[in-house]
């Protein structure tokens, strides 16, 4: 008979279950895989998280200035110019002078970047419907509750 106790052992999960008993690692390995998988797809489109962060963001404030759009989406204001003239080389954005405050761009979405936003957003749905396809409705509920809740307490202070 063959000494196998150098052989993998096989199980239903790779991953230990030391690891997975920890919170911080479950949410940095989800987190990880769900950040590959929309990766994959913006790339598919041509886009970064930040692009899609600010077509996302415009969609729902209809129009607001580019310093104010940087915060919005989490973006230094001197980064948020090459996103910015990004989505505007792409005809999805339109930058025009603000009339209360001529030093100022106001910024909104075009017809193309609205249907650019839906295709984004429905590719995305996609991404999570596959990734919380193990889980029933109620679940699914309560992940997305304590997800808001632990967001609002931890990041949107």
């Amino acid at each position: 008979m063959a000494d196998k106790s150098h052989e993998p052992a096989e199980s239903v999960s790779a991953t230990p279950p030391e690891l997975r008993a920890g919170t911080g690692y479950l949410l940095t390995r989800l987190g990880a895989e769900s950040r590959r998988r929309w990766a994959r797809m913006l790339t598919e489109h041509g886009m970064t998280p930040h692009h899609y962060g600010a077509l996302m963001t415009l969609e729902a404030v209809k129009v607001t200035h580019q310093q104010h759009l940087a915060e919005l989406i989490g973006v230094d204001p001197r980064n948020a110019v090459s996103v910015v003239d990004f989505l505007e080389r792409r005809g999805l954005i339109e930058r025009t002078r603000d009339p209360a405050d001529r030093r100022r761009h106001t910024i909104r979405l075009t017809a193309e970047g609205r249907a650019t936003a839906g295709t984004l957003r429905r590719a995305g749905e996609v991404i999570e419907r596959d990734m919380l396809a193990g889980l029933t409705g109620d679940e699914r509920t309560s992940l997305h509750a304590l997800l808001q809740r632990l967001f609002e307490v931890t990041v949107d202070r």
